[in-house]
């Protein structure tokens, strides 16, 4: 079938780990790589950015820079423009004689696209939000998001012909939020790519494993805070073991953590490169001797599923997102309680372990490989089909 995958501010070739990109640009690419594979035809369609020419390899799949709102325009301004989307994608595909078998999109201003889309061309649509505004706001009371998010969440979630998600919690929160009924979800968590992210236990052995490694945005609901006040603990008590923080942020945000580690006198214990391309992400994993995720919430942990697959164990906040990926006392642990003496106690117990880190580590590969894309993108493409199906089939006359 031919798909239109609509991810407005999500462009699979830009670098994950910034200021608005993250796992979902890894998903987009991901998913729509392998759905190719499989024989679909698939047309990723995404806002035009800056750099957009470069590093990106062929793909199986057509990616189109849309022309909508000047070049730098911000996120949160972003739904000003989206009939403009709408209106450029459908003169994109008339120019090439496409017609679509189904519309994909990703995260809350491309379901307002896709259903816009799904309405003109008369073609069924599935969306996953990847985050919603009232899960975040529940979390994080501070959190400004714009009441349109809300809103068109809501009908979005309404719309659609079926929301793809990635736990049972996320499907429960919007039966509740929106009054929607079960069979309108689908579950199906991402993958990780077990062949880049690898594991080898002779190499992991050698490794002095002396790094705390966090990977992710710096963002607050991600509690670097709690993460930094943990390792101020291990600093004490610790002397060889440092922190590795992978990625990148808005500006304030980075200035802000950058002037706490100051004020906690960690500097030299404390890496910040920034982002990094993932090509170099599967050896930060493997030569790190825990990889911590102390977010407030996560819909899926995908920096803690590619560190599990390069054998790294996880010490993790239990939450709904984390929850589905690290097995407590197995592949890692899980924390309820945002205490940072319990995070550096779980810590240090890994760093200062090397048999107990071995067997979670040799655990969390397993666990990854329970969670391939392969796997994934085969119960989605099923899903596809199922839905298109449907769509095409009359109703039965009364």
């Amino acid at each position: 079938m031919r798909i239109a995958t609509i991810s407005v501010h999500g462009c699979p070739c830009i670098q994950p780990g910034g200021t608005d990109a993250g796992g979902m640009n890894v998903y987009v690419d991901q998913v729509s790589e392998r759905l190719s594979r499989l024989g679909h035809d698939v047309d990723v369609y995404s806002r035009i950015h800056a750099g957009m020419e470069k590093g990106f390899n062929e793909r199986a799949y057509n990616l189109t820079h849309v022309s909508a709102g000047e070049l730098a325009l911000p996120k949160e301004h972003l739904p000003r423009v989206l009939q403009e989307f709408v209106s450029e994608v459908v003169n994109v595909a008339e120019d090439r004689s496409y017609g679509y078998d189904l519309l994909a999109s990703h995260y809350w201003l491309s379901g307002v696209v896709g259903c816009e889309l799904s309405n003109i061309w008369e073609t069924p649509h599935v969306t996953s939000f990847h985050t919603l505004a009232s899960i975040k706001k529940r979390f994080w009371p501070d959190e400004d998001e714009p009441k349109i998010r809300f809103i068109s969440e809501a009908r979005v979630a309404r719309d659609v012909d079926t929301v793809v998600v990635w736990t049972e919690g996320e499907a429960e929160h919007m039966m509740t939020q929106f009054g929607l009924p079960r069979d309108k979800f689908n579950i199906v968590p991402p993958g990780v790519d077990t062949d880049c992210f690898s594991f080898t236990p002779i190499a992991s052995e050698q490794n002095t494993k002396s790094t705390i490694l966090y990977v992710g945005r710096l963002d607050a609901l991600k509690g670097v805070d709690l993460l930094l006040d943990a390792f101020a603990i291990i600093a004490t008590q610790i002397p060889d073991v440092d922190l590795q923080i992978v990625g990148g942020g808005y500006a304030d945000e980075f200035r802000r953590v950058l002037g706490r580690i100051a004020s906690l006198r960690l500097a030299d214990r404390i890496k910040l490169p920034g982002v990094l391309p993932q090509s170099e992400l599967p050896k930060i994993y493997s030569d790190a001797a825990c990889i911590v995720a102390p977010s407030f919430h996560e819909t899926f942990g995908l920096a803690v599923l590619e560190a599990a697959a390069c054998g790294t164990p996880a010490i993790a906040a239990d939450v709904d997102g984390l929850r589905s990926i690290v097995d407590d006392g197995n592949t890692g642990y899980l924390i309820r309680e945002r205490d940072p003496t319990l995070y550096a106690e779980k810590i240090s117990e890994i760093v200062e372990n090397p048999p107990l880190r071995k067997q979670m580590s040799i655990a969390a590969r397993n666990r990854a490989e329970e969670l391939s894309w392969d796997g994934a993108v085969a119960n989605l493409s099923e899903i596809y089909n199922r839905i298109s199906l449907a769509r095409s089939i009359p109703a039965p006359l009364r």
